[in-house]
């Protein structure tokens, strides 16, 4: 009972206990609120829970970074063609992409723990097929469901954070170690892709990776929260769920997905009639989309994603960053490592060994993070960190191939993943709180869907930009082929150069208001 109703009620004083009432009627409003905040768990139980996170967002990047070092050994013991050679890491993100927001929906229903647990044997397994995998045609299919399990154990994790740590310096620490285990496990798969496809080949890496991921899949189980599902899940399925927009959205960035695979590969693809077909049915499904949520929000009826949420000037902002950023950074790592091997000559292990100080680099921004984040403005941060990154690409834009590591090479690994770990911390705790704490498990696939599409769209941009002046660098009088595709490399480079400079403009005007997005709540 509120204390509006104590007072609008007529009282007969009868004796000095009538006093008490108004004490007691101020008390009910406060309820709520001191029940809106988790209670944190211990610290054993806090540290488990943040390692089995920051092990899954670890193994989710470490099988990418293996996959890139190791894949001209793959694709030549299974006699994978030229024009699907980028298909196993393509595939990845699609499956992924493509599923997230349905997933991170399910996971607000069923509840957070059944969908990470049956997401983690998922991987567990496909991972396990990946290493098994005797054809080319085996290894892409594997990797399309290793990236559809991965979708059940993202979104869910972004909740599990928001829903077990009450604000402030917990849950900042507990979004820096998830955010920790992404350049951590690109940067290992990296490394230990280079030695095992020199000692004993690229297999070993992914029966590692199995090995890991059942152990945490064991550790899930002990630490993960229970959770409760909402009452009458039928019915909310029918009845409180927008599955036009799950699908409209799903299938509009699964054929992005696609095409921009397509598009990495060669850029010519997009000339066949059944990719402009394609490219034309994503093109009409984002204005339906836009409608159809539009109409749900008007009607007061379920909406995957309401439109007024993008009015929102700090979410609309960090989405739009986090899609550029993730952009040149996937691009980056991926011309980084061709231009280590086809430029200066390194062989796999050599190349790899390159990226270790984006390990060192990418565990101390993750620890300074959690530090500063309720002291510091998210504007701010971000804005540090996408000048510093944006160094990178400029660096190995302007190198030849005759400077040494330590000269642009070492001060780019450093640079580059500052960027990506400050936002991955800020985004995450922007976007979570945007939406009602019903809808975690969503706000965090709406994060990791932004995120995969500019993983998906940043390498095919390049790539065409790539070909195109290598091309055109091939016709000119006395000019070789290893140096027209030096001059396409560096193309791809000025471009992401671009996007980091674009992400640092949009940061700095649309977050220019924000506040200190880790501070705790009263």
């Amino acid at each position: 009972m509120s204390l509006t109703q104590y007072e609008l009620e007529p009282v007969i004083v009868r004796d000095e206990r009538i006093f008490e009432q108004p004490a007691e009627a101020a008390e009910a409003p406060q309820q709520p609120a001191a029940t809106s905040e988790p209670i944190p768990p211990s610290k054993a139980r806090s540290a488990a829970l943040m390692s089995t996170l920051a092990c899954v967002s670890f193994l989710n990047t470490f099988n990418s970074g293996t996959l890139t070092v190791a894949l001209p050994s793959i694709a030549d013991q299974l006699q994978l063609p030229e024009n699907l050679l980028l298909w196993p890491a393509s595939v990845y993100a699609l499956g992924l992409s493509c599923t997230l927001l349905l997933m991170g929906a399910i996971a607000d229903v069923v509840g957070n723990r059944p969908v990470f647990l049956v997401g983690s044997v998922l991987y567990t397994a496909c991972t396990l097929a990946v290493s098994l995998a005797e054809t080319g045609a085996q290894l892409i299919v594997f990797r399309a469901l290793q990236g559809i399990a991965m979708s059940l154990c993202m979104p869910t994790s972004v909740s599990i954070i928001t829903s077990t740590f009450p604000s402030g310096k917990m849950r900042n620490v507990a979004f820096a170690a998830f955010g920790g285990g992404s350049p951590l496990g690109f940067a290992t798969g990296l490394v230990l892709g280079g030695v095992f496809v020199q000692v004993s080949g690229w297999r070993t890496a992914f029966y590692m990776a199995t090995g890991i991921n059942a152990v945490i899949t064991v550790l899930a189980w002990y630490t993960l929260p229970k959770t409760t599902p909402v009452e009458n899940m039928r019915h909310h399925f029918i009845h409180g769920f927008d599955w036009v927009g799950v699908v409209a959205a799903n299938l509009c960035l699964a054929i992005m997905s696609y095409i921009f695979a397509q598009i990495t590969g060669s850029g010519s693809t997009m000339k066949k009639p059944y990719n402009i077909v394609l490219l034309a049915v994503a093109a009409l499904l984002i204005p339906f989309f836009i409608f159809w949520v539009g109409r749900q929000e008007r009607l007061g009826r379920p909406a995957i994603i309401s439109n007024s949420i993008w009015k929102n000037r700090e979410f609309t902002t960090v989405c739009i960053t986090v899609f550029l950023v993730w952009s040149w950074f996937n691009a980056f790592g991926y011309w980084t490592t061709l231009f280590f091997q086809i430029t200066q000559g390194l062989n796999a292990l050599d190349a790899a060994l390159r990226f270790l100080p984006m390990v060192t680099a990418g565990v101390l921004t993750n620890i300074v993070a959690g530090m500063v984040m309720d002291k510091v403005s998210a504007g701010n941060l971000v804005l540090i960190g996408g000048v510093l990154s944006a160094i990178s690409p400029l660096l190995f834009a302007i190198q030849g191939p005759e400077w040494t590591y330590w000269a642009a090479g070492f001060p780019a690994m450093c640079l580059s993943v500052v960027s990506i770990d400050l936002l991955f911390n800020v985004s995450n705790l922007v976007i979570t709180s945007s939406f009602p704490s019903k809808d975690q498990a969503l706000a965090g696939g709406i994060f990791n869907t932004v995120t995969q599409l500019g993983n998906s769209v940043g390498p095919a941009i390049t790539a065409m930009i790539a070909s195109s002046v290598t091309h055109s660098k091939m016709g000119d009088e006395g000019v070789s082929e290893k140096s027209a595709t030096l001059e396409g490399y560096r193309s791809a480079f000025w471009t992401c150069f671009g996007l980091a400079v674009v992400s640092v403009a949009i940061s700095a005007v649309g977050m220019r208001k924000a506040g200190k997005v880790g501070m705790k709540k009263d």
